[in-house]
């Protein structure tokens, strides 16, 4: 009987706190803002619907926004709160321009390699594995041979 009042306790808390929980997961005013300016704009549904549900920009999405007047700053926003990195080479930052890309998003562009780069790179094993004469201190398969002693036990 008291595992079942504990349960419906929970289920009632519950009912009262996962509203607020979704409360707070929602857009901010902000977004909601810059949203209703992108889908005003006339820009494609498509790139509109990427962008609500969160998905990367591509360069032809930045394109196309620039080319439907949309603020730079909400554009630069956007790719901010997502942290996409875009390696571009003098081609892609010609055709962004030649667009009419503003100068601003593609500096921010060239500059995410850096901007977003590890602070630690990891570590990376070079070799071929335990078992294969790699470097490293691996174990071999010989019942007594240990790679670092120059004599057969």
């Amino acid at each position: 009987m008291a595992a079942v009042s504990w349960g419906m306790r929970f289920s009632r808390l519950l009912v009262f706190i996962l509203p607020l929980l979704l409360t707070a997961c929602g857009l901010s005013e902000q977004q909601k803002a810059d949203y209703a300016s992108v889908q005003r704009s006339g820009v494609s549904s498509a790139i509109y619907d990427k962008m609500v549900h969160g998905d990367d920009l591509s360069l032809y999405d930045v394109k196309s926004l620039s080319q439907a007047h949309v603020n730079s700053g909400i554009i630069l926003r956007y790719m901010r709160d997502r942290g996409t990195i875009y390696v571009l080479n003098t081609n892609d930052v010609k055709g962004l321009l030649n667009a009419g890309v503003s100068q601003s998003i593609v500096d921010y562009m060239m500059a995410t390699p850096r901007i977003y780069q590890p602070a630690v790179y990891p570590v990376v094993s070079v070799g071929y594995g335990p078992y294969w004469g790699g470097p490293g201190p691996y174990y071999y398969p010989g019942p007594y041979y240990y790679p670092y002693h120059r004599y057969w036990r």
